[in-house]
């Protein structure tokens, strides 16, 4: 283990640079910068310019920073935040909310064309029209290299038609990835994420930072409703239950009630509805599609018109409100 004599001096500045910097911000985030280029990091340095800072520094040196910080903060899992830097990363420092500092990162994302000896993740499509590109020893190359259909127009090299060079999940060779270079297709989303984050103690993994929230919600949702009828099927009583478990209490008292042979003033209004359903019910089930009765003709006939046998039936005698609805 080389002693503090030995460290080079500017490993030491980086070092307390880092530390003063974790002092300085509330949030750390990790970000992975082994497929991103320099230029893309230059130029989200700039969006982020007073609102978060990214330093790009050796592993080694970014261990040693975030221990030198714990021994002198006290601060919780920062040992979780350092076991987790890849390789090639860069610490974000901000005062920013990580899934704030996330959009920020998808907001502005790149193009970027295939590197050499790479998996293309989408199909490859070169485009028709002029290359700008003189005509030459070039042309050979897109027409053996990408098989491309090619012609000279205006003493430069066209693309005739849409080509369709590379399905995604295909490898994209040196020869093939020079050539999509120079024609300037660049058909790779480049996107800076977040590997990690530290909130003042608290770990956000990738898992919880890129977290699809319409799913989530959703899931919340399904959950909460099929929680809130198992404990109203228990008759579990707290203030999301409460309601429901009382208008059902409300419905088996009336059902009970109506089976009764008693009357109750106070629910007149009940037993109304219930006798207008019930008569509703009756007349559907005797004429069919809710057909009302029509007044029968009979009625008009006057006394002296009846026959002998048709005699007045005796009239019951009454049975309790339950009769009502039989």
């Amino acid at each position: 283990m080389l002693s503090e004599q030995t460290i080079p001096q500017w490993k030491k500045e980086e070092v307390k640079h880092l530390v003063d910097l974790m002092k300085n911000y509330n949030n750390i985030a990790i970000i992975n910068v082994a497929n991103i280029g320099d230029r893309q990091v230059q130029a989200m340095r700039k969006i982020l310019r007073g609102d978060a800072v990214i330093r790009m520094s050796k592993k080694s040196l970014q261990a040693r920073a975030i221990d030198k910080y714990e021994e002198e903060s006290g601060k919780e899992n920062l040992d979780e935040l350092k076991e987790n830097i890849p390789g090639q990363s860069a610490l974000v420092f901000t005062d920013l909310d990580p899934f704030e500092l996330k959009r920020t990162f998808i907001k502005n994302k790149w193009w970027v064309a295939a590197k050499p000896d790479t998996i293309t993740p989408v199909d490859i499509t070169v485009p028709a029209g002029d290359t700008g590109l003189p005509t030459g020893q070039v042309i050979s190359e897109l027409n053996m290299t990408l098989k491309l259909p090619t012609m000279i127009k205006n003493d430069t090299i066209w693309i005739r038609e849409n080509k369709v060079t590379h399905k995604a999940g295909d490898l994209v060779d040196v020869k093939e990835a020079a050539v999509l270079k120079k024609l300037g297709v660049e058909p790779i989303e480049s996107i800076i994420k977040l590997y990690m984050a530290w909130v003042d103690g608290t770990i956000y993994t990738q898992e919880v930072l890129y977290m699809d929230m319409e799913q989530f919600q959703n899931n919340f949702a399904s959950a909460y409703s099929t929680a809130r009828i198992l404990a109203i099927e228990l008759g579990f009583l707290d203030m999301e239950t409460i309601a429901p478990l009382t208008h059902r209490a409300y419905r088996e008292a009336l059902a009970l009630l109506f089976k009764m042979p008693i009357f109750d003033d106070s629910i007149v209004d009940e037993y109304v509805r219930k006798a207008h359903s019930s008569a509703n019910l009756l007349n559907s089930m005797i004429f069919g599609g809710g057909t009302v009765a029509k007044p029968d003709q009979s009625d008009n006939i006057d006394e002296s018109e009846k026959k002998p046998d048709e005699e007045e039936p005796d009239e019951e005698e009454p049975q309790g409100i339950g009769g009502l609805f039989g």
